[in-house]
C-alpha cells in the first residue's frame, strides 16, 4: 500500500516504497492504493493499481469505457480544473528546471470543449477498428472515442464493414460538417469495395507508400478560422482542436501586429501565415510539397498578394532567401528545431521570434540555445489536447 503524493510529467502518480520512487498510472495525489510491481529498476519502480483504498478529491469517474486500456487518454480520471492545474505546473516545472532565466508563464488557455473536440483521428486495424493498448500492439476495438467529433464516431460501425484484412489503418478528418476517410494499405488495391462507406463520407482516399488516390467525392475539406478559409488535403497538418487553434492564432496575431516582414517556418498549408498576413509581408517555408500546393491554393482563394510560399527544408532554405524578416514564427514537429535551423535563424537575427511547440522538453532545449541572443519574454500554454498529458505552448522572444 502506498500514498500518491504528486504527478510526473506524463500524468503518472508518484509514491515511494522504502524511499524509492514508484510510478503508478491512473492515480492522483491523495490516492492510497494497493499496487502490483510490474518493473523494478535501480532508481525507480513501475507499478499498477490493484485496489483503491482511498480516492483523491480530484478524481472523477471516466466517462469512457475504454479509458485505461486503449492507450489514448492519460488523465481522463481527473476533473478538468485539476487537468488545467497539472498542465500549468508541468510547464512551470520544466521551464524553471531547465531554463536559466526567470520566464513569465501566463495562465493556460482552456479548451471550450473537453470532449468531442478532435477533428482528426487515426484508427488502427486488425480484425476490427480501434486503438492499440498502451505500450503494445494489442488492438482494443472501440465503437466510439469520446475525444472525437460525433461525425467521426458515427462512421466507426461502417468502417468495420470494410474488408479490414487488406487495410493497415484508417484516418478520419472532419471540417465544416464534412468527413474525409483515408484508407491506408501496404500496396495499391484495385477495388477496396468502398460502397459501404460512401453514404457516410464526403471524400474517400486510398493511401499507399505515401501516395494518395482519390476514390470518391471531394478532393479537399474546408476549415474556417476567423475570417479565413483553408483547404485541407489528406496529409495536411492542421490542429486537431479548432476552437483552441483559433485562440492560439489570435494570440500570435497580437504579437505580429502590422508592418512587418514575417517568416513562417514549417508553415504547412500556410494557416498561421495567412492568419497574420493583414498589413504584413509573409514568406512561408514548408518541406511537404502537397502542403505547399494547398498553401498556394489557400492564397489564391483569398487573392492575397502579400504572402509567398517556398517548398523546401525550413532550416536550410533560409540561407538562400532574399527576405529580411522582422519576426520569425516556427511551428516545428514534436522533436523541435534542429541545430542547423537554430544556427540559420541566429544568422538572420530577427527582432522577434514566436515559437509554437507541443513538447515542453524540446521547447526548453531550443530556448536555451536561442536565449544567448534573445530574451524569453513570456510563455503561454494552451490546452489543445484535453484529457491527455499534452500541452501546446507559445513562446515570445525579443532580441537583446
Amino acid at each position: 500500500m502506498i500514498k500518491i503524493t504528486s504527478l510526473d510529467h506524463n500524468g503518472r502518480g508518484i509514491g515511494k516504497i522504502d524511499g524509492k520512487i514508484v510510478f503508478v498510472p491512473f492515480t492522483l495525489p491523495g490516492d492510497v492504493v494497493d499496487i502490483r510491481i510490474i518493473n523494478e529498476k535501480k532508481n525507480y519502480i513501475e507499478a499498477e493499481v490493484c485496489n483503491y483504498i482511498e480516492e483523491s478529491s480530484d478524481r472523477i469517474k471516466s466517462p469512457c469505457i475504454y479509458f485505461g486500456t486503449c492507450g489514448g487518454c492519460d488523465i481522463m480520471h481527473m476533473n478538468y480544473d485539476s487537468q488545467i492545474l497539472f498542465k500549468q505546473q508541468k510547464v512551470e516545472n520544466i521551464v524553471n528546471k531547465y531554463l536559466e532565466d526567470n520566464v513569465k508563464i501566463n495562465r493556460i488557455v482552456k479548451s471550450d470543449n473537453v470532449l468531442n473536440y478532435r477533428n482528426k483521428v487515426t484508427f488502427q486495424v486488425k480484425e476490427d477498428v480501434g486503438f492499440y493498448k498502451n505500450k503494445s500492439y494489442e488492438l482494443i476495438p472501440i465503437d466510439k472515442c469520446l475525444l472525437c467529433c460525433d461525425r467521426i464516431n458515427k462512421s466507426i460501425k461502417y468502417l468495420n464493414l470494410l474488408d479490414l484484412s487488406i487495410i493497415d489503418k484508417i484516418t478520419c478528418r472532419y471540417a465544416s460538417n464534412k468527413l474525409m476517410i483515408i484508407i491506408s494499405t501496404k500496396k495499391h488495391i484495385n477495388n477496396l469495395h468502398i460502397e459501404k462507406i460512401k453514404d457516410i463520407a464526403d471524400s474517400i482516399y486510398m493511401e499507399y507508400n505515401g501516395r494518395y488516390e482519390l476514390l470518391y467525392g471531394n478532393e479537399y475539406l474546408t476549415e474556417h478560422l476567423g475570417k479565413y478559409s483553408y483547404l485541407i488535403s489528406p496529409d495536411s497538418f492542421f490542429q486537431v482542436n479548432i476552437d483552441v487553434c483559433l485562440k492560439l492564432y489570435t494570440k500570435i496575431n497580437e504579437y505580429v501586429n502590422t508592418g512587418k516582414n514575417v517568416l513562417d517556418l514549417y508553415c504547412g498549408t500556410g494557416s498561421i501565415g495567412i492568419f497574420v498576413n493583414e498589413g504584413n509581408n509573409v514568406l512561408g517555408i514548408e518541406i511537404n510539397k502537397n502542403a505547399i500546393r494547398d498553401a498556394l491554393k489557400n492564397k489564391e482563394i483569398k487573392k492575397l498578394e502579400n504572402i509567398s510560399f517556398v517548398c523546401g527544408d525550413s532550416g536550410k532554405c533560409i540561407n538562400n532567401i532574399d527576405f529580411k524578416p522582422d519576426i520569425i514564427i516556427v511551428d516545428p514537429p514534436r522533436n523541435g528545431l534542429n541545430k542547423i535551423t537554430i544556427e540559420n535563424i541566429l544568422k538572420l537575427m530577427p527582432n522577434e521570434i514566436l515559437y509554437v511547440s507541443c513538447d515542453p522538453m524540446t521547447l526548453v532545449r531550443d530556448l536555451n540555445c536561442l536565449s544567448k541572443h534573445y530574451d524569453i519574454k513570456e510563455i503561454t500554454p494552451f490546452d489543445m489536447f484535453p484529457n491527455t498529458k499534452h500541452v501546446e505552448n507559445l513562446t515570445y522572444l525579443l532580441k537583446k
